[in-house]
């Protein structure tokens, strides 16, 4: 057997009697060898990237779908052991899901109803306060230039009107893609949560052959971490909305449901999730009172974040996810860049369940993150 290997040999680059040759340099063939094969991933990766944004309309939902299915498929498998059928348990975890986030926006909806014109009120008086603090203030403002600043911004306004009308047109068809890609996911999620295991054999055993057991078991490992991540990320945002609300609603503030909805959402994405919902309720703060009641809500804030970030995250995070903090950085600020505030979200799963999948492909006794807590419950797209 011929084997082949990526570094060149010397009798390739010296003489047959073992001389230098003298025209190549040995680095600068070794370096030539890499560069091609980099280039040849490249290439590889481009044309994965391009397929994927060609069809994100459809793969995110269904990868969305994935990750919702991973901490919920034990509740069917459970459902089956008292002799409900997958079908029937997958439909009911599914309604009850859709349930309560209709359930949260609604009242969401009523919260923002109720209060948003008081907060528009005092955010209309705190820019008027505010303008007077730069007449009168340290800075001495002519009030004749902030009177220009403020016509030029509505003769910018007026002569952009109809960017602002595309700009609506824009949000009314997001809206239908939004509406979409819900469909999609809940589709995808029903056929995970029902199929799921059958999806994942039947993928295996055609692509894979001889090695289908090794890829199962990896397969298995992957999915367990991915099932731990979500579960442990639900927790924990759990934890950030509940204590940030309760704060906010002692401090009396407007809005309480949607600051709690939005921590909630924001804290799915690790390292810059809570530091951007927390800001928007210290702004909230400050707009409905002041400097006083502002600070007292920064503190809350920075209270639940440390208890999140000193006791939670380390105690429940590093076991599900295993990932350097280096690498989370890196995978969520990618993830961004390329889908937004969803890729942001699934970066840090997408990489664990890589991860965990090369990691017991390569060696199939190899603990995954988390393993030794599970219970030993069968999983719908990993074997029972």
């Amino acid at each position: 057997m011929v084997r082949l290997s990526l570094r060149p040999s010397k009798k390739s680059v010296d003489g047959a009697d073992g001389a230098p040759a003298g025209s190549i340099p040995y680095g600068f063939v070794l370096t030539a060898a890499w560069a091609w094969r980099l280039i040849a991933i490249g290439i590889v990766a481009l044309a994965a990237l391009s397929l994927f944004a060609t069809l994100s309309t459809i793969l995110m939902p269904m990868i969305i779908a994935l990750i919702i299915a991973a901490p919920l498929e034990h509740l069917v498998t459970r459902m089956e052991k008292h002799h409900i059928p997958r079908g029937a348990g997958a439909a009911i975890v599914i309604l009850t899901l859709v349930v309560l986030v209709l359930g949260l926006l609604v009242a969401a909806g009523g919260t923002i109803a109720a209060g948003f014109e008081d907060l528009r009120v005092q955010a209309v008086e705190g820019f008027n306060t505010f303008l007077d603090w730069l007449v009168k203030g340290p800075f001495h403002v002519d009030p004749t230039q902030i009177t220009e600043w403020q016509q030029k911004a509505q003769d910018f306004l007026t002569k952009n009107w109809l960017g602002v009308a595309n700009g609506a047109l824009s949000v009314t068809g997001t809206i239908g893609a939004v509406f979409a890609g819900a469909v999609i996911a809940l589709l995808s999620l029903f056929f995970f949560l029902k199929d799921g295991r059958l999806m994942w054999l039947w993928g295996v055993k055609h692509t894979t052959g001889d090695n289908a057991d090794r890829v199962d078991n990896a397969g298995t490992a992957a999915w367990g971490t991915l099932g731990r991540y979500a579960r442990t990320s639900a927790f924990v945002a759990m934890i950030d909305a509940v204590g940030i609300g309760i704060g906010a609603w002692i401090l009396g503030l407007p809005l309480v449901i949607p600051i709690a909805i939005l921590v909630f959402l924001f804290s799915f994405v690790p390292m810059f999730g809570a530091a951007i919902s927390g800001a928007i309720a210290v702004l909230i703060a400050l707009v409905d009172g002041d400097w006083v009641k502002a600070l007292i809500m920064l503190g809350i804030v920075i209270l639940v974040q440390q208890l999140e970030g000193s006791i939670l995250y380390p105690l429940m995070f590093g076991k599900a996810a295993s990932l350097h903090p280096m690498v989370i950085l890196l995978s969520v600020s990618a993830g961004t860049l390329l889908a937004g505030f969803i890729g942001a979200v699934i970066a840090v799963p997408f990489i664990s369940f890589i991860t965990t999948f090369i990691t017991k492909l390569r060696d199939p006794d190899a603990p995954a993150p988390g393993e030794e807590e599970e219970d030993g419950e069968s999983l719908a797209i990993a074997p029972a």
